[in-house]
């Protein structure tokens, strides 16, 4: 019987944004909110999770990702803005929100959305909402703290950083968090 192995595209945020996302998460802590943080190693930006997968379907992915990659010349971003999913009285997820040419990634993203439709992976029901996720909230945590917190970083910017390619990755979860390898990377038009 063949493994399936689990598998997302994603763009990958640089060492820069990396440092400043640290910061963040480090900010955050002073303030006392009980959150998990997701090693900055492992940030990164989801444009399509696919789930458990085949590993004979690769190429196949790796070719939608090669067509949508082929389309969109590279683009500039910055981490910015700051929230949590779903909301402040039930907050789960921290995230980091993303500023600069969003019509840009929103192209590249729907694009990818209908090529794994067309090959027969499931389009997501909820509007693309582009974020990096940071932490993760373990327990009840008052909502006027976090919003507190969250408003004193608001306005909070990284550096503008460039993106360029697309990257396939397989994730194994593990008790310590995720382990990420790189199976296809799809460079933007040149």
């Amino acid at each position: 019987m063949q493994q399936t192995l689990r598998a997302f595209v994603a763009v990958l945020v640089p060492d820069s944004v990396a440092v400043f996302l640290r910061q963040v998460q480090a900010q955050l802590q002073l303030r006392g909110v009980n959150i998990r943080w997701v090693a900055a190693k492992n940030i990164h930006l989801t444009l399509k999770f696919l789930g458990d997968i085949d590993p004979s379907r690769v190429p196949e992915v790796a070719a939608q990702m090669d067509a949508a990659a082929g389309m969109i010349r590279p683009f500039s971003l910055a981490a910015k803005g700051i929230g949590v999913f779903p909301n402040l009285r039930r907050a789960r997820v921290l995230w980091v929100g993303l500023a600069g040419d969003l019509d840009r990634l929103k192209a590249i993203q729907a694009t990818l959305e209908s090529g794994m439709e067309s090959v027969g992976f499931r389009r997501e029901s909820r509007d693309f909402g582009a974020h990096l996720t940071i932490g993760r909230i373990r327990h009840w945590t008052d909502a006027k703290m976090i919003g507190a917190s969250l408003d004193l970083l608001k306005d909070a910017a990284s550096d503008g950083f460039q993106v360029d390619r697309l990257v396939l990755f397989k994730s194994i979860l593990k008790s310590n968090g995720p382990e990420y390898s790189l199976l296809h990377t799809s460079h933007l038009a040149i």
